[in-house]
């Protein structure tokens, strides 16, 4: 005879295993992510390797090899659609085996992060990291595979969606599985022209928890904005290739936030080169130019807070040397305390979800006039 423990863990488990039993029998439809339409690119499927690579197959050439490699990140990328479904499932393949290092967790390397929009404000939904286990037999550098329920039990309703991609991997296959009988349908991007943001490991995302955090997609979900996210991490220098290719663009706004990456000289010898390729092709496009941001050590790293102060008296120097030279439409932004104080960091220097918050809010009141008067 049971006693009444063991037949309440037996009625456990016997839960449990209806449940999964249930779950593994609801009959999905699969979706290909391309297909409803990859945002925040700058550039079209025809001239990408990949719907999911964030510079051109011609850029291979003229970037240098770690920032061809970096730009194979899926960074910044989302999928918007709407569904009545009362599940969904995400399966993707990643296209590099890594998935975490020793300072960034699975979900935020390789994981996908989920938004729905209600009341016409996104509300955070889900978020899974990849699968950790390889199958059987596998070799030693596969990419990893995973399939997972990201959201279930949901009311009859259509709603909005934004699925954004892995921050530190990219993506060869996204595919959404919805109830059988469901409609999945592609959204049009924003009314107006993308943000450009063009940056650093900050921009890039790191340290950011998962994939929605950084900095761009916060400014993008608040400004109702597409956001094209262009940080390299380690690897932003206003090289002349990607001057050349940013000027290839035509967004609202550019945002140039280069400077953690640059050591002071380079900030002098590139700074106004880089402005000039822009401007040249886009002469009524407002450029945004990003001071360094402090970080939160420089209160008693003296030489940090040198190095950094100097820093900044170069660009300021370049800006008012564009400004003598006749060039329209630029702004500057202070870098004082754009990430809050030091608990809004990971490490001293890159920003935590609470530090990319401070950031996408002290940079929204300072992008919002720039383009609520653009296309």
């Amino acid at each position: 005879m049971l006693s009444m423990k063991n037949c309440s863990l037996f009625t456990l488990i016997l839960f449990f295993s209806v449940q999964i039993f249930a779950q593994q029998n609801v009959e999905l439809t699969w979706h290909n992510a391309a297909d409803l339409g990859v945002s925040g690119r700058g550039w079209p499927d025809s001239e990408t390797r990949t719907p999911f690579d964030r510079l051109p197959r011609k850029a291979q050439r003229p970037v240098s090899k770690e920032i061809w490699e970096r730009s194979i990140n899926s960074a910044g990328l989302y999928v918007t659609f709407t569904t009545d479904a009362g599940r969904i499932d995400v399966r993707w393949r990643l296209r590099h085996p890594s998935i975490f290092t020793p300072v960034l967790s699975a979900t935020s390397v390789a994981g996908m992060d989920l938004y729905v929009r209600e009341g016409g404000d996104w509300m955070w939904a889900a978020v899974k990291p990849p699968n950790m286990s390889r199958p059987a037999g596998s070799r030693v550098g596969t990419p990893h595979e995973t399939e997972t329920t990201f959201v279930q039990n949901l009311p009859k309703k259509e709603r909005e969606f934004r699925l954004y991609l892995p921050l530190y991997n990219g993506v060869d296959r996204v595919e959404i599985g919805i109830t059988k009988g469901a409609e999945i349908k592609a959204v049009s991007a924003p009314a107006g022209k993308p943000i450009v943001i063009y940056g650093s490991s900050i921009i890039q995302g790191y340290g950011a928890s998962r994939p929605g955090m950084n900095v761009g997609s916060i400014l993008g979900r608040k400004l109702d904005r597409e956001v094209v996210n262009l940080g390299f991490s380690g690897l932003c220098k206003m090289e002349p290739a990607l001057g050349e290719l940013l000027a290839e663009l035509d967004p609202a706004l550019f945002v140039i936030d280069c400077l953690p990456n640059m050591a002071a000289e380079e900030i002098t010898e590139r700074t106004v080169n880089l402005v000039k390729k822009i401007r040249a092709a886009r002469p009524n496009t407002p450029i945004l130019m990003v001071e360094h941001p402090n970080y939160a050590h420089t209160s008693w790293d003296v030489e940090v807070r040198e190095s950094i102060k100097a820093k900044n008296a170069r660009f300021l120097q370049e800006f008012n040397k564009l400004q003598k030279d006749g060039v329209k439409g630029l702004h500057y932004f202070k870098g004082d305390h754009s990430f809050g104080d030091g608990e809004g960091t990971l490490d001293g220097v890159h920003p935590t979800d609470l530090g990319y918050t401070y950031y996408a809010n002290a940079l929204e009141p300072a992008i919002r006039p720039l383009i609520d008067s653009k296309q």
